[in-house]
């Protein structure tokens, strides 16, 4: 059931413009950061979205336990990831959180090959295999309603794609490039919002040059050394994320990804 009091743990990159986009199209917003130093900067940039300090291994505080609760915490933000978002979600399901949002990511496909949400789950690292068991938790909750996210690399403000493999020297040129942008992920909270029908979503934008080719020409419009790639074989993983369309009103903003580094050098 649509409701305009939504709870959002953890105002971070994405978090925070996602409070301001809720804001703006008329919900009451609460969300949480860890340092009051944090809090007090938000509360001034945005007065309308109420901020919390608080820490995911504390009691979840009544007023976090909105309709809807969407969480951006990625599992290096805390110790325990595991245990504190069991914790969590746990409490949510008991405060009357009837909807829940996760942010996960595809890394959990891991291997090579076209993935979509189908595709087996094969984590090659420690944190994409506890993504997997926080999805499960999110599918066993029993909440009235879920959607669990799975964006590529994100990029956007403050993330220009290339700044840190600019210089180096890389392999796999030729593995195709994984990314979605900022305001594609908003995008699809926003949308999911009113769609009643649990169910998991990949997001990358359906462009999917070399990685060669993109980060070549990213470094190159910033201004940036240019990586270099010690052979061109395609030995990656190719993001589907095409089933995120099929939702009535959803539909990428950046969908070609060559021409977005045409368009900018600051990752707007």
């Amino acid at each position: 059931m649509p409701t305009n009091e939504i709870s959002i743990i953890g105002l971070g990159w994405l978090g925070w413009p996602l409070a301001k986009q809720l804001v703006a199209e008329g919900y009451q917003v609460t969300g949480t950061v860890t340092t009051t130093a944090k809090q007090q900067q938000l509360m001034v940039e945005e007065p309308a979205v109420k901020v919390l300090c608080w820490q995911a291994e504390e009691q979840l505080p009544s007023s976090l336990c909105a309709p809807v609760m969407i969480i951006t915490i990625p599992p290096g933000k805390l110790r325990n990831y595991c245990a504190a978002l069991q914790t969590l979600i746990s409490q949510a399901r008991q405060g009357g959180v009837s909807h829940l949002i996760y942010i996960s990511s595809t890394s959990v496909y891991g291997g090579t090959g076209r993935c979509d949400e189908s595709s087996p789950l094969m984590p090659e690292t420690a944190q994409a295999a506890t993504l997997i068991q926080v999805e499960q938790l999110v599918q066993d909750a029993g909440f009235p309603c879920w959607h669990i996210l799975r964006p590529s690399g994100l990029f956007g403000p403050g993330r220009y794609p290339g700044r840190f493999l600019s210089g180096k020297t890389l392999d796999s040129g030729g593995r195709m490039v994984n990314l979605v942008h900022q305001c594609d992920v908003i995008g699809a909270i926003m949308t999911l919002l009113t769609y009643p029908r649990s169910d998991i979503f990949n997001l990358a934008a359906p462009d999917h040059p070399a990685r060669a080719v993109f980060y070549s020409q990213a470094c190159q419009l910033a201004g940036l050394a240019l990586p270099l790639f010690s052979h061109m074989n395609d030995d990656g993983k190719l993001i589907d994320a095409s089933k995120i369309e099929s939702v009535p009103g959803y539909q990428y903003q950046v969908r070609n990804l060559l021409q977005w580094l045409q368009q900018t050098t600051t990752g707007e």
